[in-house]
């Protein structure tokens, strides 16, 4: 906070501007959100994942927001659903993303997910919560 009670932003690199804290929404063309490896608290136990259900809303605008996950720990997330784009959605709307291949997201120890953009996403959108179905496959 500075002198006035104001949370700032101050660049350490470039000019060195001290800019005001901004909490107002704004459109992004640079939007990347991703989950932690999740194990689902059971790390060495083969899980299958077989759909995540998302909750967000857009503002009726076109999300440009695609999803795609990751497992084992891999850092990259080279796995698709079904529906590789949040449709647009005005008001609070539920997409159920599906892996496109169940035998990629089949005995896998963890699971990532990302949401990420290919355009501008509007600043009305926003994710309320995600919900992953899974099943926990039994030991041998």
């Amino acid at each position: 906070t500075d002198w006035n009670g104001d949370l700032v932003n101050v660049h350490t690199s470039g000019t060195g501007t001290v800019e005001k804290w901004d909490d107002a929404a704004d459109t992004s063309t640079t939007m990347v959100m991703s989950t932690k490896d999740i194990d689902f608290g059971q790390p060495g136990q083969n899980k299958t994942v077989y759909k995540v259900i998302v909750t967000y809303q857009s503002g009726n605008a076109t999300t440009n927001v695609q999803a795609d996950y990751g497992v084992n720990g891999d850092t990259t997330f080279a796995y698709d659903f079904t529906v590789p784009e949040l449709p647009a959605a005005n008001g609070w709307q539920t997409a159920e993303l599906v892996p496109d291949t169940l035998s990629e997201s089949s005995n896998i120890k963890s699971f990532r997910l990302r949401f990420a953009t290919d355009g501008t996403v509007p600043a009305a959108f926003e994710i309320n919560d995600i919900t992953i179905v899974f099943r926990v496959k039994g030991q041998r």
